[in-house]
């Protein structure tokens, strides 16, 4: 598997526009196709070899939906607009931070969920809301919010 990623990363670096957004997202589909996510130690290094900062990489995997930067299984949006954040998505984004073990890169302690936030998700009748793997949950408290979190840990 090291001989591949190895493959991918030279053919890119040796391309005429090595740091094009479209070459650098090409081979980051690849890198994923080839381990699955792209790890941020895989990012570092191809970021090196094609001469771009790693930050460069690390917005892309986040501009792309398709891309990944761990393995995670279930990806939850919550809302932080103004209805959300005065009906307590404070106090749930919190709850699902600690239940999940939440790190400043937005994944699970075991790697398994994806947290992001987004400022509004255009269900405010139905405030707090989050999105779960594409399905809606309405009406939620840190409570419920802390079920739906364990429900996640269970499924292992």
């Amino acid at each position: 598997m090291e001989e591949k990623l190895n493959e991918i990363i030279e053919y890119y670096s040796s391309q005429p526009q090595p740091a094009s957004q479209e070459n650098l997202v090409a081979m980051l589909r690849e890198i994923q196709g080839l381990l699955g996510c792209i790890p941020l130690g895989v990012q570092e290094r191809a970021a090196a070899e094609l001469k771009v900062k790693p930050s460069v990489l690390a917005c892309i995997v986040k501009l792309y939906p398709s891309l990944k930067q761990a393995p995670y299984r279930h990806e939850i949006l919550a809302c932080t607009g103004a209805r959300c954040g005065a009906k307590q998505a404070g106090e749930i984004l919190q709850t699902l931070r600690r239940e999940l073990g939440i790190g400043k890169d937005g994944i699970s302690a075991d790697g398994t969920v994806l947290l992001r936030t987004q400022n509004c998700l255009k269900h405010c009748p139905t405030a707090p809301n989050l999105y779960l793997d594409g399905v809606l949950h309405t009406r939620l408290t840190p409570k419920s919010a802390a079920e739906l979190a364990r429900s996640l840990t269970k499924e292992k």
